[in-house]
């Protein structure tokens, strides 16, 4: 097929662990729209090899680069490679659910440039967590599902994200776990040469698209099953490893510290490098206006919250300019108001959650189950 409907992309490197099982659930998706595109950057890939030569399907397209390059830049080959007039990417732990193809042609019939939608969280049974820490069911769904579908505005929720400095809205248009139209994802190439103008892939994308987009939607619908391994950023972060030197990070670009902006602190942290991928992105794109309301206050005020120990390096790094001492302390006190209405508010809990589910295939098939007394089939 010259073009297919969707076109799932995977990036991975050295996780074939989690990586053969994904391919694994989507090839249970008998659907011929649907292409699989494997960016693999692991040295020794002799098992993913041996792998698509005993399960052969016409789908899964397989390009390798074996010296080393960013997690950026093999999303940016990953989604070059692939063919579909809509694109999703996702990690090489995590899955798409049959539902995705009825979203895709819903999106393609009514012209929409990006989708968002919810799903459930996996922990694959390798994950670990803090010593202190509940540990999480296997599968869990936070929100409920009707199948409905509204319109997003994506400025307003990029403008939430560079007002709040507080990451990624679950909301916001992107490729990483979203969809976006191939033209759109054109649009953001054009305008800044790049798919990913930005060291994490998934925010620095969001801002473009969400910038170029010309109708987003959103769909009350279980469309993909985000997975946490062990090795998985959230991993990490349940283990208190998402942070420290940025030249520790091989996955980041080589250029990356050249590129740092002055007043984002100059240390690996998911604050910082949200932080410095959508101001990389804002700026590629040109919206230099934007970058210029992005709320440092409320980001020192974040890693402050969240890397404790990180205190002697702040004041250091504040020291240097007496503005950010103003931000950081006015951070602190905002950060304290917002805190204090969170805490006031009842805490919602998990609409569904089920223990026990050992694999994704199994977790991929609950999700299909769970969903079918939920929806109102939207894409009929």
């Amino acid at each position: 097929m010259d073009e297919y409907l969707l076109s799932v992309v995977i990036p991975t490197y050295n996780r074939y662990q989690y990586l053969l099982p994904a391919i694994d659930s989507l090839r249970r998706i008998k659907d011929d729209r649907l292409e699989i595109v494997i960016q693999d950057n692991t040295v020794e890939n002799g098992a993913i090899l041996q792998y698509l030569n005993n399960n052969q399907d016409d789908r899964i397209k397989y390009y390798h680069i074996s010296e080393h390059i960013s997690m950026t830049e093999n999303c940016e080959q990953g989604v070059a490679n692939s063919l579909g007039k809509y694109v999703c990417l996702i990690g090489d732990d995590d899955t798409v659910c049959e539902s995705m193809l009825g979203a895709t042609e819903y999106c393609l019939k009514h012209d929409v440039d990006a989708a968002m939608f919810t799903f459930p969280g996996f922990n694959w049974p390798d994950m670990t967590f803090e010593a202190g820490m509940a540990e999480e069911p296997n599968l869990f769904y936070e929100l409920k599902i009707d199948g409905s579908v509204s319109e997003l505005d994506a400025m307003s929720i990029l403008l939430e994200a560079i007002h709040s400095a507080d990451g990624l809205p679950k909301k916001m248009p992107r490729a990483y776990h979203g969809l976006v139209s191939r033209k759109c994802l054109d649009r953001v190439k054009e305008a800044c040469g790049v798919f990913f103008p930005g060291p994490s892939p998934d925010i620095a994308n969001s801002a473009a698209v969400s910038i170029v987009a010309k109708k987003c939607i959103y769909i009350s619908d279980y469309l993909m099953v985000s997975g946490y391994g062990y090795n998985s950023a959230r991993g990490e972060g349940n283990r208190k490893q998402h942070y420290g030197r940025i030249s520790e990070k091989p996955w980041l670009p080589k250029d990356v510290e050249d590129k740092w902006y002055d007043d984002v602190p100059k240390i690996f942290s998911g604050e910082t490098i949200y932080a410095q991928s959508l101001l990389q992105s804002l700026h590629a794109m040109g919206r230099h206006d934007l970058a210029e309301e992005y709320n440092y206050p409320c980001l020192y005020a974040m890693f402050l919250a969240h890397h404790r120990d990180a205190f002697g390096y702040m004041i250091s790094f504040c020291l240097k300019k007496p503005k950010r001492i103003l931000w950081m302390l006015r951070g602190i006190i905002e950060r304290f108001k917002i805190r204090k209405d969170i805490l006031s508010k009842p805490k919602e809990g998990y609409f569904c959650q089920k223990q026990g589910v050992q694999t994704l295939e199994k977790a991929q098939a609950y999700t299909m189950d769970i969903r079918k007394d939920l929806i109102i089939p939207y894409w009929k």
